[in-house]
C-alpha cells in the first residue's frame, strides 16, 4: 500500500528562518499527541531531530495500533512535521529495529517486521535524502533474553536458525539542500563551531559498540551514550534538538549536557513525570526557564516555544 507524501499538513504558524546567534526555541517539555504539538513549532527552527519511535505492538504497554500500516502513517504524519520545523540541510536521526509481533497461537508463526526499511522509504519520499545506516551493537548476549534463537540452540533442525539479536539501526538522514555541508558551517559564528569540534575518541566507523540501558519507568529506553554522539556528531552547541517521542527525557538530557537547547513531547503522563523528576538531577537551573507544555503540576505553562 502506497502513501502521497504529507506535504502542507496544517501551517498554523509562518514560516519562521532561526539564523545562528538570533533569538532562539525556548526549552521545552509538551505532553501530548506529536502529531499535534509539532505544529505549534515554527518551521525551519529546529536544528536536529533525534528519536526512537515507539515499536509496533512489539509489548502491549507500550504501543499498539490496529494496523501495522496504521501505525506507519501516523509515524509518517509525525516525520514529515519533523521536516517542516529542520532547518534546512539540518539532520533527521532515528533509532530503530525490526520488531517481532508475536504469534497469537500454536497453529500460527509470528511475523518479523522490518520497521528500519518501512522508515526509510518514508523518509526518502518526505523530502529527506539518505547519509548513513549506523549499527549500535550491544555486547554479546544482550539479545539472548528475547528468547529468539533458543528452540535452534537445543536440537540444532535445519530451517529453524534464528540469531539472537544485538544490533539496532541508527538511520541518518539530512533535510534537503542545494547547499554543501561546508556552507551550513560557515553561517555560524566561528567561536561555535571552535567550540563544537569532535574531541578524539570519536567513532571512525558505522559500527558503534554502546551498552543498553534498562529503566524500571519505561520499557524501551535508549542509553544516553547513543544520543550524546548522535547530538556530538550532527549538531552545534547552541543548536535546539526535537525528541517528538521522549519517553522518560534521555535526548534532553543528553542535548543539554551538551550545551544543546532541546524540545521534547511525549503522550504518557507516566514518562513526563519521570521525565521531571530526573531533571532535578541534571538541570541546575530554575525549573521555570522550561516550558512546560499541557503539564498540569507544572510551575509555567505557555503555548510559545519562542524565547522572551
Amino acid at each position: 500500500m502506497s502513501h502521497e507524501p504529507c506535504r502542507g499538513i496544517n501551517e498554523k504558524t509562518k514560516n519562521f528562518v532561526r539564523i545562528p546567534g538570533e533569538p532562539r526555541i525556548r526549552n521545552t517539555v509538551g505532553m501530548g499527541d506529536s502529531e499535534e504539538l509539532l505544529q505549534a513549532i515554527p518551521a525551519e527552527s529546529v536544528d536536529l531531530v533525534f528519536t526512537s519511535p515507539p515499536y509496533f505492538n512489539a509489548r502491549p504497554e507500550y504501543a499498539e495500533y490496529a494496523e501495522y500500516e496504521e501505525y506507519l502513517l501516523k509515524m509518517r504524519k509525525i516525520f514529515c512535521l519533523c521536516h517542516r520545523a529542520l532547518s534546512e540541510g539540518s539532520f533527521f536521526v532515528i533509532n530503530a529495529s525490526p520488531v517481532l509481533v508475536r504469534r497469537t497461537c500454536r497453529s500460527k508463526s509470528s511475523k518479523r517486521l522490518a520497521i528500519p526499511f518501512d522508515f526509510h522509504r518514508i523518509c526518502t519520499e518526505e523530502g529527506f535524502d539518505f547519509i548513513d545506516d549506523v549499527i549500535w551493537r550491544k555486547p554479546n548476549g544482550a539479545g539472548w533474553a528475547s528468547g529468539r534463537g533458543r528452540r535452534f540452540a537445543a536440537d540444532r533442525n535445519p530451517l529453524q536458525y534464528k540469531p539472537a539479536p544485538v544490533t539496532e539501526y541508527v538511520l541518518v538522514y539530512r533535510k534537503h539542500s542545494n547547499r554543501l555541508i561546508d556552507w551550513h558551517i560557515r553561517k555560524r559564528p566561528k567561536d561555535i563551531v571552535a567550540a563544537s569540534k569532535i574531541k578524539d575518541g570519536y567513532e571512525k566507523t558505522n559500527i558503534w559498540n554502546i551498552s543498553p540501558a534498562r529503566s524500571s519507568k519505561h520499557p524501551a529506553v535508549f542509553p544516553e551514550e547513543l544520543a550524546a554522539k548522535v547530538i556530538q556528531y550532527y549538531s552545534f552547541k547552541e543548536d535546539v534538538v526535537l525528541d517528538p517521542f521522549a519517553g522518560i527525557g534521555t535526548t534532553a538530557k543528553a542535548a543539554y549536557k551538551n550545551n544543546r537547547g532541546f524540545i521534547c513531547f511525549e503522550i504518557q503522563p507516566e514518562y513526563i513525570e519521570t521525565f521531571k523528576q530526573d531533571m532535578s538531577n541534571w538541570f541546575p537551573e530554575d525549573p521555570q526557564c522550561v516550558n512546560w507544555i499541557n503539564c498540569a503540576s507544572s510551575t509555567i505553562t505557555n503555548d510559545s516555544l519562542l524565547s522572551p
